[in-house]
């Protein structure tokens, strides 16, 4: 691994000439002259049309194209193209925990939202399972870092990620692309759109299927394991009764009937007296268990777990043009249903076999005024509500393994947590929000920006637990209500030194609700509500195009000052772990990210981005007095790096053949904040690859891909169980062929 770390190291760093072509688009991108550098990229960050270049904000734009030649297919593989930001992989195939600049949190609970708030078409998704079907069919995706509190508010301490999908054209137009790879993946791609009547009724409607067999092989039946089936679709149909107005409406939907994450079972060396239990150095579970061979495509298990989620949602836009102010209004609603069974022990034993059943739904409303055009004073207002209702019916069956079928009341042993635990809750939220900012042109080269948000976040939350193994025996009723409220803000100065060189400075504060842990739970104790964290940014840095736009090369600098953050821990002090969350004291978090990016040539393109963090816990005492004050945060890296380059070569006939190569490198990160060496991340690189055929026009493409080319194998998940550890691995390298058309 350290040898393939380097030579990728090496390997990448060589094109350190070269330039981000993957991000020379964005949700809105202009595609320059042949010979004109690097193309303008416009971005909506701040609710309103700007070039990238001139906003005093750290974003990562990256066009619909480019997420197709990446392989990019949800928000966990964008970090090949975006070094800040990382992923824990959950306990299925449609949940994740997203990190941006070191902050997050790895809770993959249903009523967990996390720090990096993810935007469909500007409507925000709280729901883990929900946030991962969207990303077909895309104009763009823009990745937002820092707090976003002000225009974002709730679950954007860290940032926010912007998906934008492809809009009703004025003429017809339509794409198709068809992929088969390595494990029978098939997945299919289309949409098609255009005026239904003249230019009052446009419409446009796309869907995608993704089928993929398993590649861990179940030595108990001889089964492939961790295979996909998941299907999505959306329609979108823009109403122009005037030119002033603009009424969109959109639909999606999407299931998954894919097989539940398999984990690789790892034992921790204790039986169930915790004693020492090894057999010649390999530590053995409880019940004298070792998965030894080293084979990460293979395991024994004696539940082949499934999964079964259904989306469904939409939304309503309302745009009015009212001369120099425009009046948007956004409803929304969201749905989830979602039921997972898990081999949670990964181990042939019925040791712990877990079943989660969340059935979110949200409603959502959002006001804004703002001015238009580019004035002295750009400004918008706005309000925002949200309401979710969360219902859970989630158990863990423990230790069945030591029960006897014919006598399942006779072998029921709640004392020593024998049974099946079941922790049903339902969580009610309701937020407010009243927000404000704006843009003063103080001279022609100077803007101060200016914006306030006041948030109200109320949450009920009812939670029972009980044993219900042929009879039910009550454990714990709680039932609690907390309101949290906030002030955020943003303030920053930009200079616009010249037409192709912007400074920059800002300070703003980001929020996170507290709330209920919603774990597993036999104590109250364990349900007492957490508190709000915040989180303080002061950022500088500056943005330019050089080399008459073939080079750019943006540049930021930043200091987190953490308080009061969320942090998700296990407490393994009885015979289940048990899910807890918490308030860490005080974090410190400083980096800096460069992005370069060059375009020296029509048929060139490359980039290296990179990032350098030191993110460190000040003051933070766990569970028994236990302190990790000077650990790393989780899922922090000190060193992340992506790059990658294109090269066309020009065919006779205008046709043309193209290579496209993506990799990314990261130092090593810790899966919790013990930061014990169990749980450690060693530094890995990954690499995806491309090489396509372009018919005149690039209206038809063929292509070769690979993801992970390189084999790379890490680690992205760990979790306690009862005498071992669950460790949830990457995929395998895949490669296939796909065909692309565009009408």
């Amino acid at each position: 691994m350290t040898r393939g770390f380097a030579l990728l190291s090496v390997s990448l760093l060589a094109l350190a000439p070269a330039t981000v072509f993957a991000q020379d688009g964005g949700a809105s991108a202009e595609a320059a002259p042949a010979d004109d550098g690097i193309g303008e990229i416009v971005v909506t960050a701040q609710r309103r049309e700007q070039n990238i270049q001139d906003v005093p904000i750290s974003i990562t734009a990256i066009s619909g194209d480019a997420l197709t030649e990446v392989g990019i297919r949800d928000p966990r593989d964008l970090s090949i193209l975006v070094p800040g930001l990382s992923s824990q992989a959950g306990t299925s195939a449609t949940t994740t925990s997203l990190f941006l600049r070191g902050v997050g949190i790895g809770d993959f609970n249903s009523n967990t939202t996390g720090a990096v708030g993810v935007y469909v078409d500007d409507v925000f998704l709280g729901a883990n399972a929900g946030k991962l079907f969207n990303v077909f069919d895309s104009e763009g995706i823009e990745v937002l870092k820092g707090p976003q509190g002000t225009l974002y508010g709730r679950n954007t301490t860290a940032g926010a990620i912007r998906f934008s999908s492809r809009k009703p054209t004025d003429e017809f137009s339509a794409n198709a692309a068809i992929s088969y790879g390595r494990y029978n993946e098939l997945q299919v791609e289309g949409g098609v759109g255009g005026p239904i009547a003249g230019d009052v009724l446009k419409a446009r409607v796309a869907g995608t299927y993704l089928r993929r067999d398993g590649w861990l092989l179940n030595r108990v039946t001889g089964n492939k394991l961790n295979d996909l089936d998941m299907w999505a679709g959306r329609a979108i149909v823009d109403f122009t009764p005037s030119s002033d107005i603009l009424i969109r409406a959109i639909v999606h939907g999407g299931q998954n009937r894919g097989g539940a994450r398999q984990f690789q079972h790892r034992g921790s060396g204790i039986d169930f007296a915790g004693n020492p239990n090894f057999a010649n150095g390999v530590p053995l579970d409880g019940l004298g268990y070792a998965d030894t061979d080293g084979d990460l495509n293979a395991g024994d298990y004696d539940i082949e777990g499934q999964e079964r989620v259904n989306v469904f949602g939409g939304s309503l836009t309302a745009s009015i043009d009212m001369g120099g102010v425009a009046l948007t209004s956004i409803s929304a609603y969201e749905q989830v249903r979602r039921t997972t069974v898990e081999d949670t022990d990964a181990s042939p034993n019925n040791v712990l076999t877990a079943t989660y059943i969340d059935r979110p739904k949200q409603f959502s409303q959002e006001i804004r005024l703002q001015s238009k055009g580019d004035n002295a004073v750009n400004w918008i207002v706005g309000g925002y509500y949200f309401h979710d209702k969360l219902v859970t019916e989630s158990a863990f069956d423990i230790l069945r393994v030591f029960r006897d079928p014919d006598d399942l009341l006779g072998t029921l042993d709640p004392v020593n947590s024998i049974g099946n635990f079941a922790y049903p809750y339902t969580q009610k939220t309701e937020s407010w929000a009243a927000f404000a900012q704006a843009d003063v042109k103080l001279t022609d080269r100077l803007t101060l920006t200016g914006g306030l948000r006041y948030s109200r976040d109320s949450i009920d939350f009812d939670f029972h637990s009980f044993f219900d193994d042929v009879i039910t025996i009550p454990v714990l009723d709680f039932t609690g209500s907390k309101t949290f409220k906030d002030l955020s803000w943003r303030a920053a100065l930009s200079f616009q030194a010249t037409d192709n060189l912007l400074f920059y400075a800002s300070s703003s504060k980001g929020y996170n609700s507290g709330g209920f842990a919603g774990g597993s739970s036999s104590d109250p104790a364990q349900l007492q509500p957490f508190r709000s964290e915040k989180l303080y940014a002061y950022e500088a840095g500056f943005k330019s195009d050089l080399l008459d736009r073939k080079l750019r090369f943006n540049a930021a600098a930043f200091y987190y000052d953490y308080r009061d953050l969320q942090v998700f821990v296990f407490d393994t002090s009885g015979v289940l772990p048990v899910q807890r969350k918490l308030n860490a004291g005080n974090a410190e978090l400083y980096g800096l990210e460069v992005e370069l990016q060059a375009r020296p040539s029509r048929n060139f393109n490359a980039f290296v981005n990179a990032s350098l963090l030191h993110a460190r816990y000040k003051d933070f005492t766990a569970l028994a007095a236990e302190d990790y004050s000077g650990n790393k945060l989780v899922n922090a890296p000190d060193v992340a790096i992506s790059a990658g380059f294109s090269l066309t070569q020009p065919l006779p006939g205008d046709s043309a053949l193209r290579l496209r190569v993506d990799g990314s490198l990261q130092s090593e990160t810790f899966l919790t904040p013990d930061n014990l060496q169990a749980n450690r991340v060693k530094p890995y690189g990954v690499a995806n690859a491309r090489l396509s055929w372009l018919s005149p026009g690039e209206d038809i493409e063929v292509a070769l891909w690979a993801k992970n080319f390189t084999g790379t194998r890490y680690i992205t998940y760990i979790s306690p169980v009862v005498t071992m550890d669950q460790l949830n691995y990457n995929d395998p390298a895949t490669y296939g062929i796909q065909a692309v058309v565009k009408f």
